[in-house]
């Protein structure tokens, strides 16, 4: 419980100072994303708080693709509240997410959010989909990545098992033309799993987390349905592999 609300309160003021900077500066978000989010809260957080050590495979494709500058879509699997913080700290590239509309209205929270980017999107809203759809291209052309659980909630017990995915994430990635990346967390979810409040102490003999992005997903022939059948596919077999040698380490 110790480290669970050290956690906390970590996490209460990093992203406080968040909101205050993008209250005193809107344009101060790639300090934000890339300095707050990233290197003073969630990596300090994944290493010094709950204790392990994070590996970042990339597929060279992938990596090619966000050195140039380019955003994607990230789609990775859920199993942990300490998805967010993995993905901000394996990332290279900042990352906002897709986020539900209601969060929009939230006083101060809602409006640091936008400045970052966050895609904001209301289930069944033609209109809230075209504002998403418009968001989500000026983020990529931003160079952010835009997170997204297409599982749509936290896998049970944390088992990191692949689920099938909701078609919502991929409208909005097939409607802006961006490229999709598979991407999996391996070992997150028994350290803090649905139901649990208490991060876990690592059972796992390497004290190691794995992130692994997979190939980019870039094909203008693709559908909705087969640009998620294709993803899942991929995640699927990342998931099957993932202790082979087929990607490159950062």
């Amino acid at each position: 419980m110790i480290r669970s609300f050290i956690a906390i309160i970590s996490s209460a003021w990093w992203c406080g100072l968040a909101v205050v900077v993008l209250m005193i500066s809107p344009k101060s978000s790639d300090f934000v994303l890339i300095k707050l989010a990233k290197k003073y809260w969630s990596a300090p957080l994944i290493k010094w708080i709950v204790g392990v050590d994070l590996e970042v495979q990339i597929n060279p494709k992938t990596q090619a693709l966000l050195n140039s500058g380019k955003g994607a879509v990230l789609m990775a699997n859920h199993s942990s509240f300490l998805d967010i913080n993995v993905a901000f700290a394996a990332c290279p590239a900042p990352i906002v997410f897709l986020a539900k509309a209601s969060i929009r209205k939230i006083p101060l929270l809602g409006g640091a959010n936008a400045r970052v980017g966050t895609v904001f999107v209301e289930r069944g809203n033609k209109k809230s989909a075209r504002v998403a759809i418009s968001t989500l291209v000026e983020t990529i052309k931003n160079g952010r990545c835009v997170l997204v659980f297409p599982e749509g909630t936290r896998s049970d017990k944390g088992s990191g098992e692949i689920r099938p995915f909701k078609k919502g994430g991929f409208h909005l990635a097939f409607k802006a033309n961006a490229p999709v990346i598979p991407v999996y967390f391996d070992g997150v979810g028994p350290l803090l799993p649905k139901g649990h409040f208490a991060i876990r102490r690592n059972t796992n003999s390497t004290r190691k987390v794995k992130v692994i992005f997979g190939a980019p997903i870039i094909d203008e022939k693709h559908s909705v349905t087969s640009l998620k059948d294709e993803c899942y596919e991929s995640l699927k077999a990342i998931s099957q592999a993932r202790t082979k040698p087929s990607l490159i380490a950062r």
